[in-house]
């Protein structure tokens, strides 16, 4: 996988930050969520306390059965038909869930009942008797008056009847109408004054027949309280509502008693979300929100059971047939520990749900756009290093031959990064790998130059001995000859003296010893070895231990000291010092006078360099400091060569075995 294709798949992490934001966002938006609904809730939970200090001004009293009085919208006509009936109101008017059901609804000061009977046969009654179906309803007057009034048809059609009381109240007309499973009656009360209370009772025959079975259908006494919608109260809740806020007071069993509304304030700028603001408030920044029933100011009747009134809450629906969000919040109104009714406050939220979608949106946006601009620094980048590797790359193969050989070296780049440094030790690399080649092409040179020399004392000396008479001239010659070999074996011995030392190493071996005391000793026999030289031995005071092979050490300060002593002026110093690098390393360094190493100082330690400018009689092949550096590697020691004031010194780095204390 290339660079730029690794880079391009780190570049997919920065997708972690539109999603970190679209959860700060969500987290955000909920937030706001809470603190608009606690708001509404202290709302909703004062406003049920302001009502329920009026209880007893707009709360019925009574303990018995309460009956709901519709405010239809439009003008109910007698005729026995409920069509008129359904959805006037703006909800199902029909209230029981048994076979007969009974409704009550008042518009122009009038009152009229509705009710409906699910039966298999329709009685009439006969002439004189009221041995059919019939219908039995009981009044009650705000005076106490109250009066009963029995209905028994002998046919369909309109039927009227009075109270049976002095006054004839209330008078009571209307139609019966059969259906095609039961039967239908729909009644006005015009006279006045109304009722405040309704009792009824339908009473079912399969036949005129005494013995026939009869079913009873509602309660005739105690009479049902009429529960109308108070206009006092809707005024007051008006009053002391929020702006944009929508209220409904209702009893225990949901009939409303009370709506109010306050538009929000002229000045508030008008909002109207669509169905993708919506579902992006829903799915970007919330979870799923439920659709809400659908409350206006014709319903009448609120779903107890299904919107938990009974205790405080708050929730978020959207709406059934338009888009947009609407929160509501509900409490009970309590009059002595007593649940007398349910307060609930609706406001749209179109307002927050279109901020929301911006802030979401915007933070997409703009992490989005972070995304890309991330994304296409990145890839140029990756553009830059590739150029520059593969720049890299062209040099080095440019640089080398097929045959691997160097045929030119690379500018070293200065760039600081990790690139420019790997440039510098590539360039690095070459530079010694041409050395090394340089080096190579000489050697023949070098050895041949090594080998004449001790080649023509051979030859001559064998030349000279054809023609020697007298024995001393022949041993003169003779003994030139042994020279000229034995310098040949020692010429030998030294090219293979690396490799042997290579396959000795691991036969040696490694023991805890005292550098200290080992350096004591070799120094004293190095004052004796070279009695044309000094030796100053710097030391710490406490043991120094280390982990070393004896034997290899001493061949290794052995090549060191040789080293120092050849290339060192007669009656100069060499010091031989131990330092502590650090806390668990030690420095052993050899200084001599004498002239500096080249630039490139580390050469020295490759196999046959020598910088010697003058040649003795003795064979120096430049392997001297290689078996050093063989000896210190095979230890883990790191061994370097550098120039100190007026010489040079050899630095060995070992790690101590225990401290010094």
């Amino acid at each position: 996988m290339t660079l730029r294709s690794q880079l391009l798949l780190i570049t997919l992490l920065v997708m972690a930050l539109p999603i970190t934001g679209w959860q700060f966002a969500r987290q955000v938006e909920q937030t706001l969520r809470v603190g608009h609904a606690e708001a509404l809730i202290d709302i909703t939970r004062t406003t049920a306390r302001l009502l329920a200090n009026q209880a007893g001004e707009f709360w019925p009293a009574s303990d018995g059965p309460l009956r709901y009085v519709h405010q239809p919208v439009t003008s109910l006509f007698l005729d026995g038909y409920a069509d008129d009936w359904i959805g006037t109101s703006g909800d199902q008017p029909l209230e029981d869930q048994s076979s007969a059901r009974l409704t009550i609804a008042e518009r122009d000061q009038n009152l009229y009942l509705l009710v409906q009977v699910t039966s298999s046969n329709q009685v009439y009654s006969r002439p004189g008797l009221a041995d059919g179906d019939r219908l039995m309803l009981e009044f009650l007057r705000a005076d106490g008056l109250r009066s009963r009034v029995e209905l028994a048809p002998l046919a369909p059609g309109w039927i009227e009847s009075r109270g049976r009381n002095s006054s004839g109240w209330p008078r009571v007309q209307g139609y019966w109408q059969p259906r095609a499973r039961g039967w239908t009656v729909e009644l006005q009360v015009p006279d006045h004054p109304a009722p405040v209370a309704v009792g009824w009772q339908v009473i079912d025959v399969d036949s005129n027949s005494p013995q026939a079975p009869t079913r009873i259908h509602g309660t005739l006494s105690p009479a049902a309280t009429l529960i109308r919608p108070q206009p006092e109260l809707e005024t007051r809740l008006t009053e002391i509502l929020p702006d944009g806020t929508r209220a409904w007071a209702a009893l225990p069993e949901g009939w409303v008693i009370a709506r109010a509304s306050r538009d929000e304030r002229a000045d508030s700028a008008s909002v109207q979300p669509t169905w993708l603001d919506t579902f992006l408030f829903e799915r970007l920044a919330s979870d799923s929100i439920p659709v809400g029933p659908q409350r206006d100011e014709n319903t009448t009747r609120l779903a107890t059971n299904q919107e938990g009134l009974n205790e405080v809450s708050a929730a978020w629906t959207t709406r059934p047939d338009q888009p947009g969000v609407v929160l509501s919040a509900s409490a009970p109104i309590r009059l002595d520990d007593q649940i007398v009714g349910h307060l609930v406050l609706e406001r749209d939220a179109d307002r927050l749900l279109l901020e929301s979608n911006r802030a979401v949106l915007r933070l997409l946006a703009i992490s989005l756009i972070v995304f890309v601009v991330v994304a296409m620094i990145l890839l140029a980048y990756a553009t830059w290093l590739s150029v520059r590797i593969r720049k890299l790359r062209n040099a080095a193969e440019a640089a080398v031959s097929e045959d691997g050989q160097v045929r030119q070296l690379i500018s070293p780049p200065q760039a600081g990064d990790e690139l420019g440094d790997l440039g510098r030790s590539m360039a690095r690399l070459l530079s010694g790998l041409g050395e090394h080649q340089r080096y190579l092409r000489t050697l023949a040179d070098k050895l041949a130059h090594e080998l004449r020399t001790p080649l023509a004392m051979i030859r001559s000396s064998l030349d000279n001995l054809e023609h020697a008479q007298d024995p001393a001239s022949v041993e003169r010659y003779r003994e030139r000859a042994k020279e000229g070999s034995d310098r040949l074996n020692r010429i030998f011995q030294a090219m293979s003296q690396a490799s042997r030392i290579e396959e000795s190493l691991a036969d040696e071996p490694i023991i805890r010893l005292d550098l200290k005391e080992f350096l004591d000793n070799y120094v004293q026999a190095c004052r004796d070895t070279y009695p044309r030289r000094r030796f100053d031995l710097i030391v710490p005071d406490q043991p120094a231990i280390v982990m070393a092979a004896p034997d290899l050490l001493a061949q290794l300060v052995d090549k060191l000291i040789d080293n120092a002593v050849d290339f060192s002026p007669i009656d100069s110093m060499i010091r031989v010092r131990l330092d502590r690098s650090g806390s668990t390393r030690l420095l052993l360094s050899i200084e001599n006078d004498g002239p500096s190493l080249p630039d490139s100082g580390d050469t020295v330690f490759d196999s046959m360099v020598s910088i010697r400018k003058q040649r003795g009689p003795t064979v120096h092949l430049g392997l001297g400091l290689t078996i050093a550096r063989l000896i210190a590697d095979h230890h883990g020691w790191r061994i370097r060569a550098v120039n100190c004031k007026g010489g040079v010194a050899v630095q060995i780095t070992l790690p101590i075995k225990e401290n010094l204390s």
